[in-house]
């Protein structure tokens, strides 16, 4: 008779626990459009509800996927912004979610070529605009895409509000100095360069060519590469949001 009733109680413990889980609202939304080169491009869309605040679009790193944000952006619709999470066409399945990639999925493997990707970043940046959201846009990478959004960054300068990058390095192959030379050209905008803690000789030469004087570099005592620093070392978090505060009204 014990063993029935505990049982009873194991079992309704379990539905309980799951209606409970299936009415929880789900933090994000996935979304897929088309891109300008014709990629049918997936995202992981966060949002606060409000078009006219501040939106932050979200780039993985090589052989990863929009899931790299997973654990990041909930910590960002926080304290306010809404956030896109996007797949590019240079990706994989996420070491930190195990989120397969679906633009690769839909378009040709690019490898390593890094330049090929760009146009994910313009189409992303297409998207949202279209979308009617009017509060500031800022860019945000990770490894090879914290390059691209330094090359966006310099290129629609007048469009944004901001730029974070972790983990630049040269990874653009036959270019070498290209990087330097994209950040060299940001003038006035807000720039946000962090790095793993091994990386500052990769990194800190692209932060000091930053022409801004709204400039922050970060080297962690934890930490490895990318993004994912954040997810390393939760003390990474504060010089983030500290830089993040002056997109927030």
């Amino acid at each position: 008779m014990k063993k029935f009733f505990s049982l009873k109680v194991i079992l309704f413990s379990f539905f309980f626990s799951t209606i409970i889980l299936l009415a929880q609202p789900k933090e994000y939304s996935t979304i897929n459009f088309i891109g300008r080169d014709s990629v049918k491009i997936t995202a992981d869309f966060y949002s606060v509800e409000n078009k006219a605040a501040p939106t932050i679009l979200l780039f993985h790193q090589f052989r990863a996927s929009r899931g790299e944000y997973r654990d990041i952006a909930p910590v960002l619709i926080s304290m306010g912004f809404n956030c896109f999470a996007f797949d590019t066409r240079a990706g994989g399945t996420d070491r930190w979610n195990n989120v397969e990639n679906e633009t690769t999925k839909n378009s040709v493997d690019v490898g390593r070529d890094y330049l090929s990707v760009y146009p994910d970043l313009e189409s992303a940046f297409d998207y949202v605009k279209s979308k009617g959201f009017t509060g500031k846009i800022i860019v945000w990478g990770s490894s090879f895409s914290s390059v691209l959004v330094l090359k966006f960054a310099e290129e629609h300068a007048s469009e944004i509000a901001g730029v974070l990058s972790f983990s630049p390095g040269e990874y653009i192959d036959g270019h070498n100095g290209i990087v330097a030379e994209w950040a060299s050209k940001i003038k006035n905008l807000p720039t946000f360069i962090a790095c793993g803690a091994t990386e500052s000789k990769r990194a800190k030469p692209i932060f000091e060519q930053v022409k801004s004087k709204a400039k922050v570099f970060y080297l962690p005592d934890i930490g490895r590469h990318g993004s994912s620093i954040l997810l390393d070392d939760a003390k990474n978090w504060k010089p983030v949001k500290a830089f993040l505060k002056r997109f927030i009204k």
